[in-house]
């Protein structure tokens, strides 16, 4: 069914999502961020102590579905995501992150039909660094890190040559109010602004990019969830060392069955699209200080991963310090609500969750997509 489309309202069939003129996103929200427990780095003075809701209608852009008062018969979730996908095609690069509300989606099934009928192509890469679980086709969790812990900011697999381009997410159980267990969405336009008035993004191309070490372990020696069983969804280390060796051609397999290997990558590479420069990388969320200082993260055997220049020199602990803070000093916070899709381009906007009181409910799910062009 082709869509029809204004510049604020997009119709297909039944379904209609009108773009919101303003700010809807629970306006009085304040979530405390300096010195907050299970979150690395609140003790840095750099960071703010607070972050709030949208104060701008333009970050996230927000869209309401309703049924077209003309239509026959009710809208389906593909009507949705038809309209949704020409939604996005206009507003999703400008905007960096779209939220849907009101949606008829329900379970990890609607969901999961939804995203088969964006008409993107999803996809499940190893090797990135949170904990997933699947859920239905093409549907994983978002995190399946313990609910108290805070994960900061970052843009999903930015420290790999293969990254998602796009990331839909789908809340299937939002947070009671009071509770915790926020949203957060980062406009990384302003993050790149704010770095190169200070010289960062400029450092490191100076010194050749971003390198990233990492390391795997065997789960037949570990107890721990860094396993390359885990992160390359393989028993087989023959296969899990080809995935690598597509990364790394130089990488190490020792003969207890631990994988070293690096990425070089450049910390701002031009966004496909616009060709604006963008501040894509894993430079602090892989940086060891992560692993180090998050108590869910076993690092007995060592830090799983770690960043530095890409010439060798260690990155200088206050510029990981003044990175965080650009993240979180360009974040707002968002109490999904059930049946909530959020839509990111995953160089644009960067994403993440504040942890929230253990027992109650919140689930978040998502699908990466490979897709860089409409």
């Amino acid at each position: 069914m082709a869509c029809q489309s204004s510049p604020s309202v997009y119709t297909s069939a039944g379904a209609t999502l009108s773009i919101a003129p303003e700010p809807l996103l629970h306006s009085d929200l304040s979530v405390p961020i300096r010195n907050r427990s299970h979150l690395v780095y609140s003790w840095s003075p750099h960071l703010p102590s607070h972050i709030h809701a949208p104060t701008s209608p333009l970050f996230p852009l927000v869209a309401l579905a309703k049924q077209h008062a003309d239509a026959p018969l009710a809208a389906s979730i593909a009507d949705y995501a038809h309209a949704a996908r020409a939604l996005l095609k206009e507003q999703l690069t400008p905007h960096g992150a779209v939220l849907l509300r009101g949606m008829p989606l329900r379970t990890e099934e609607d969901f999961s039909a939804f995203v088969l009928s964006l008409g993107w192509q999803p996809l499940k890469l190893g090797g990135g660094g949170t904990q997933r679980s699947d859920v239905a086709d093409g549907v994983r969790t978002a995190s399946d890190e313990p609910a108290e812990q805070t994960i900061e900011p970052h843009m999903d697999m930015a420290h790999s040559k293969l990254h998602p381009k796009r990331i839909a997410f789908f809340c299937h159980a939002g947070p009671p109010h009071g509770v915790g267990g926020e949203t957060v969405f980062t406009d990384m336009r302003r993050v790149y602004q704010s770095l190169a008035a200070l010289g960062i993004p400029q450092a490191f191309e100076a010194r050749g990019g971003v390198a990233y070490r990492k390391q795997l372990w065997s789960s037949e020696r570990v107890a721990h969830a860094y396993t390359w069983q885990q992160f390359f969804f393989t028993q087989s280390l023959e296969e899990a060392t080809q995935q690598v060796l597509r990364r790394d051609p130089n990488a190490q397999v020792t003969d207890d069955g631990i994988i070293r290997f690096s990425e070089i990558l450049p910390a701002s590479p031009p966004h496909p699209q616009t060709g604006e420069p963008t501040w894509f990388n894993g430079v602090h969320t892989n940086h060891r200080s992560y692993y180090m200082e998050a108590a869910h993260v076993d690092t007995s055997d060592g830090s799983p991963m770690d960043t530095e220049y890409a010439d060798g020199t260690p990155i200088e602990e206050h510029t990981i310090a003044l990175i965080r803070a650009a993240y979180w000093n360009h974040s707002v916070a968002v109490r999904l609500q059930d049946g909530d899709v959020a839509v990111v381009d995953n160089m644009l906007a960067s994403h993440g969750r504040m942890g929230w009181i253990p027992g109650y409910p919140r689930r978040v799910l998502l699908t990466h997509f490979s897709d860089s062009t409409w």
